[in-house]
């Protein structure tokens, strides 16, 4: 073989091995640029649906902190209702209240039964409830007292209108039925009347000059008006 045609092979293998390494070269460069492209898309992707989430979690906060808080102030609001109720509706107290006997122009005597009407009257300044049974007691001559029996309930001449709260402005007044029997079983010779209209201890004495059996006072709980059967 000449020595021209050995350099002819010899450039020619030279050329085609610089060739190959290039593509090789360049086939790398083309992969590690797909990869970043893929990596960027995926960071990307993630980034954007981070976002969407955290966007979606804070909405989420918002509405719920939003009818928490719609929440609380319809409770707030509850509350401040049943606070001005329960102020406009406080219980009478002992100290504003006057207790009295009246007819309320009605005769109470059959059969045996005598009776009359307790009434209350609120003197104070402000209104006021009152509900349930006085509490009340005999007293004999000089004071003395007299052991008591009381029933509450429904008496010979009412229907008992059982205990419920009563409004009293001031000036007005609520009504009990009081009744008791004179047939001479174990007479009680009474003199004083004590009347508790909130059976507490405090109490207003008023003259009860009658005779009845056995100490025993039947009577209904405060109505609105004088309690009487048709």
């Amino acid at each position: 073989m000449s020595h021209h045609i050995l350099n002819r092979r010899i450039r020619k293998a030279g050329a085609a091995a610089l060739i190959a390494a290039a593509s090789a070269v360049a086939l790398t460069a083309c992969g590690s640029n797909d990869s970043s492209s893929d990596a960027k898309g995926s960071s990307s992707s993630h980034a954007s649906s981070s976002a969407k989430s955290s966007q979606s979690d804070a909405s989420i906060h918002s509405q719920a902190g939003s009818q928490t808080g719609k929440q609380t102030g319809k409770q707030a609001t509850a509350l401040g209702s049943g606070a001005d109720k329960a102020q406009a509706t406080s219980e009478c107290q002992p100290g504003t209240l006057r207790a009295t006997l009246d007819s309320a122009g009605t005769s109470q005597a059959e059969m045996n039964h005598r009776g009359t009407f307790l009434k209350v009257t609120n003197t104070g300044d402000e209104t006021c409830v009152i509900s349930g049974y006085a509490g009340v007691a005999l007293e004999g001559a000089g004071h003395t007292a007299i052991k008591t029996n009381a029933r509450h309930g429904s008496t010979y001449f009412a229907t008992d209108p059982g205990a419920h709260p009563i409004t009293l402005a001031p000036g007005k007044s609520a009504w009990a039925d009081l009744v008791w029997t004179t047939t001479g079983a174990g007479t009680a010779h009474a003199k004083y009347l004590q009347i508790s209209p909130t059976g507490s201890n405090s109490h207003s004495t008023v003259a009860f000059n009658h005779d009845l059996d056995n100490s025993t006072l039947s009577l209904t709980a405060w109505s609105a008006k004088p309690p009487i059967n048709a």
